[in-house]
Parts: C-alpha cells; structure tokens; sequence
C-alpha cells in the first residue's frame, strides 16, 4: 500500500494533480471528523486512487468521460490482492470518495464543477442480503445450540446489532434485569490474530438502548454464569503460575473474583474479546453445517430489521433500533421490503369505495 502524506499540504489549485490533492490536502483534514471504521475505508479509498490512472490528472482538468473509463477498467480489472472482480459496494465506495474529494474542491473554490457527480457506474457484481424466515432463525439456532457462539448469534438475530457493536458491548451495558443494553463503543480488529481496539459506534445515533426480549436475556444470563466460572478458573490457574514467582514470605495481592464491569461480553475463555474475523468465519461454517441457505453474519441484522418491518412495525421504531442515521436510511435500504407489502396497501385502499 502507498504511503500516504501525513503532513498537509499547500492550498491546491485547479492545475494540483489528484493524487497530491486528496493525499495531502483533503484526506488529512477529513480524517480527524470521521470515525475509526470511516477514516479505514477512506484511506483504503483514497490510496487505490492515488495508484490509478486518475492520480496524475489535475483536479481541473479530469472529465466526466476519464472517470467512467477508470470505472469500466477497474470494474474488469481483479484486485492484485485476492485476484478477485471488484463488487458493486467497492466501486460505489471509491466513486464516493472521489466524488465527496471533489465536492470539496468546488467548495473551496479550487475548481469550478465536479464532474465525478454525473459520472454512470459500470454495473458490477453485487451481493444481496440473505433474509431467513423466522423458523429458518430457529432451526439455525437449535443446531448451534451446543456452540459457545450460540449466545451471540441469538443477540444479533433479537437486536439486529452490527458485528463490532456487539463484540463491544461490556458487561457494564447490559441490565439483564431490565432486559436493556446499550451500545457504546465498537470494537475492531485488523486480522485474526489481534490488533483490537474499541471505537465509537459508527453514528451519533448508533449510541443506544436496545431492549431485549426475555428469551434472549435468559440466554445472556446463563452465558454470565459460565464466564463467570471461566474467570474464576483463569484467576486460580494464575495463582498457582504466581506461586513460582513470588519473594518468600510476601502474600500475593488478592485478584478480583467477579466479572470487571469493564470485560467484553463476549470472550474467550481468557477474558480476552473475540476477534470480528474469527467470529464471521464461525459463522460461516456453522451456517453450511446447517444446511440452510447460505448467510453472511451482517445478514443476520438484515434479517431483524426485515422481520420488523414486514410485521408493521413503525420505520421510526425500526431505524432507531438499527441506529441508522436517519429514518430516510431505512427507508431507502429496505423500500423493497415495504413495497413487498404492497397487496395489503391496495386492500386498504380500496376502502375508499366502500367495495
């Protein structure tokens, strides 16, 4: 990967080329305002860019038809890392970028237009989301029903929590008497093997209490008795590694015998937080051991807020529930499933005649 510039650069002008304006300019202010999932996607963003054969071009100068030919080559063009085709979300998240870059330049006064903002994407590969029905729900969840994962798929299934939300909930969050958690921080990880680090969730609006029904809160209080007795086996097992270590005479300092507010819900046997790769991964294989219709772990909040919407529930209630930006968000997301309701709609509109 590039180097980006981490210093910021001269004010650009119409003749900057694209490269110097979005890794010197643009990215280094727009980093500080984003979130940590945010500032990742953008810098994956603007460094596939500033290796293009755009980056070269002055911002002034690039036309609606060279981008949409960056577009259509890229689109045919396999990812050196993985030598698969780009999909439809990696494009639109690249013409995002370029787009806002430039919206910013217009803005500022450096160009006079934006020709990013017509620019036609080449169709490409999608993936759309696997919806379950709510027995295919309960058949997948009966045959994990023995998985130290099952807690927390039944949690994504009730809450419709995104993956990092819910690995970065702490037992401080939950209120397993009030059937309430909250969502506060957002944990990442860049590979299997750790690197994790907790973040604010994705919006202002996906700070949240969500309640939970009373099925899943028994589920989490049966899963807090086990960690609890996984904590009370990993603290005497470090007593007696201890042991070996301390100065004659000297008494060890008491360790504490409860679960810390501060530890993650869902964890190893250790204490440590799972990993989100390792997590999806699980997923993945118990999904196809199951034999239902293949799942990506993200459909699962697919599932939720489709299973709500199509039970009436209010799209206010739904996008707070999500933690979506905005009720427009849900709207524009899942208008196909609201539209899929549409028999009942014309039903109660033939009212008007009195039929």
């Amino acid at each position: 990967m590039t180097q980006l510039a981490t210093q910021v650069a001269p004010d650009p002008t119409a003749r900057t080329p694209l490269a110097d304006y979005l890794a010197g300019f643009w990215l280094p202010r727009r980093l500080p305002s984003w979130s940590e999932g945010t500032r990742r996607y953008r810098t994956w963003a603007v460094t596939t860019l500033v290796q293009s054969s755009l980056a070269a071009r002055p911002i002034g100068h690039l036309t609606v038809l060279e981008i949409e030919r960056y577009f259509a080559e890229r689109a045919i063009t396999p990812w050196e890392s993985s030598g698969d085709l780009p999909k439809g979300g990696s494009l639109k998240g690249l013409h995002d970028t370029l787009r806002a870059a430039l919206n910013d330049a217009v803005r500022y006064g450096f160009i006079p237009d934006n020709p990013a903002s017509r620019v036609e994407l080449p169709r490409a590969e999608t993936t759309s989301p696997t919806v379950w029905t709510a027995q295919q729900v309960q058949a997948f969840l009966l045959s994990v029903r023995r998985s130290r994962y099952s807690t927390l798929w039944r949690l994504l299934f009730a809450t419709g929590l995104r993956r990092g939300e819910a690995l970065g909930l702490q037992w401080q969050d939950v209120d397993l008497e009030g059937r309430r958690i909250t969502v506060r921080r957002n944990l990442q990880a860049d590979s299997r093997e750790g690197n994790v680090r907790y973040g604010p969730p994705k919006s202002r609006r996906s700070t949240r209490t969500i309640t939970i029904d009373a099925g899943t809160a028994e589920e989490l209080v049966r899963w807090r008795k086990l960690r609890q007795t996984e904590h009370a086996a990993f603290l005497a097992d470090l007593e007696r590694r201890l042991v070996g270590y301390r100065t004659p005479g000297a008494r060890l300092p008491a360790l504490p015998q409860d679960l810390p507010p501060d530890s993650p819900v869902f964890a190893a046997p250790d204490g440590s937080p799972m990993l989100p790769a390792t997590v999806s991964d699980t997923f993945r294989r118990q999904v196809a051991k199951s034999g239902l219709p293949p799942m990506r772990l993200h459909d699962a909040r697919h599932t939720h807020i489709t299973h709500l919407l199509r039970a009436g529930e209010p799209i206010q209630n739904v996008s707070a529930r999500a933690g979506h930006g905005s009720s427009f968000t849900t709207l524009t997301t899942y208008a196909h499933v609201i539209a899929g309701d549409d028999e009942r709609t014309a039903t109660r509109a033939a009212g008007l005649f009195g039929d």
